[in-house]
């Protein structure tokens, strides 16, 4: 075995997310489904509730044998192989696609966080890359992008496979945060409810201009820029003052200039730098229970998304996007500043 630095393993697992999520959707958007609604339903719930409504106990599941990391990468990579080998069973595809998926989030997530000692540059660089290569397998389905996809996932897992960590980086030892069991729920659920109205939003954005493939990958980059870029702003300036600015930027982009293709695409990016803060903020609180922790948030991106997938007039898209970028602000103000007070022992 050799060595490799935690940095050079979150650029790894950062990469293996694109794959993972890009080979699932090139999965499912060019075999899977073929025109029959019923069908087409079928797998999308089935598909989305095992990969993301799974993820919390997944994450218990690894928190608890953390030894067993490399256990938990193989079941991901296999269950997406013979995702894609039983892709003409849709419903079995469709079940070790989100198998796949879910061990992998939850692994590589817990990895990130407890090897860079929660560093929220890290967690921000992350999560970004999977927006992009849900928008590339969803919709470019040559050959090239399956070799291309499949062999360096393959490749990359290897790499992660045979190799060994390096102690993690030392950092300085923050103060134990003092917060009542009560307190503690309630903080942990107002995170919730940020990343719930995340990805509600994030699916009623009203984007008034023609979308070809082009623009359609700028959405996704866009997303992706945000949420590595959230991170590297707040190692800055801040928690506080990124959600204060990104929110209230965002919500001004996205309610009054969402039919300009470039100050929409900036909104877009400003409003996903909450990202990587509520996932900062939540392992703040739950130390040590990493896995369950990047799981439960990321099973909550469902309901937000199934809320989204109604039809609501204009006006009421854009209200319901200035009430919930403001929401997020001050719900994340609020978190953060409760967490700092505890950690002073306030």
């Amino acid at each position: 075995m050799f060595k490799i630095k935690p940095t050079i393993a979150t650029i790894l697992f950062t990469t293996l997310h694109f794959l993972v999520d890009g080979i699932c959707a090139l999965v499912i958007f060019s075999s899977l489904y073929d025109g029959n609604d019923n069908k087409s339903l079928i797998i999308f719930l089935m598909y989305n509730i095992i990969a993301f409504c799974t993820q919390p106990f997944v994450g218990l599941l690894i928190d608890r044998y953390k030894d067993k990391e490399r256990l938990f990468l193989i079941i991901s990579i296999a269950s997406l192989i013979l995702g894609i080998i039983f892709k003409f069973q849709y419903i079995i595809s469709a079940i070790l696609l989100g198998i796949g998926n879910s061990f992998f989030h939850v692994c590589g997530g817990k990895y990130v966080i407890s090897k860079t000692n929660n560093n929220i540059v890290y967690l921000g660089v992350f999560v970004s890359t999977g927006a992009l290569g849900l928008v590339i397998g969803t919709n470019i389905h040559h050959l090239a992008v399956w070799i291309t996809f499949i062999s360096l996932a393959v490749i990359i897992t290897l790499i992660l496979l045979l190799s060994k960590d390096y102690e993690v980086e030392d950092k300085p030892v923050l103060n134990d945060i003092k917060l009542s069991q009560d307190w503690l729920l309630v903080l942990i659920l107002l995170i919730v409810v940020v990343v719930l109205i995340r990805s509600f939003v994030g699916k009623i954005i009203p984007l008034e201009f023609e979308k070809p493939l082009w623009v359609l990958i700028m959405i996704g980059a866009a997303s992706m820029l945000g949420k590595a870029l959230g991170g590297v702003i707040a190692k800055f300036i801040g928690i506080n003052k990124t959600i204060i600015i990104t929110m209230v930027l965002s919500a001004i982009l996205l309610i009054f200039f969402n039919s300009y293709l470039y100050l929409a695409l900036l909104g877009i990016l400003l409003f996903n730098c909450s990202m990587p803060l509520t996932l900062y903020l939540i392992n703040d609180l739950l130390k040590e229970k990493e896995g369950f922790a990047f799981g439960l948030l990321a099973a909550f991106l469902v309901p937000g998304y199934l809320f989204g997938m109604i039809n609501y007039p204009d006006i009421a898209t854009k209200i319901l996007i200035g009430i919930g970028s403001l929401l997020s602000l001050f719900l994340v103000l609020f978190v953060n500043i409760k967490i700092n007070k505890a950690r002073l022992g306030d």
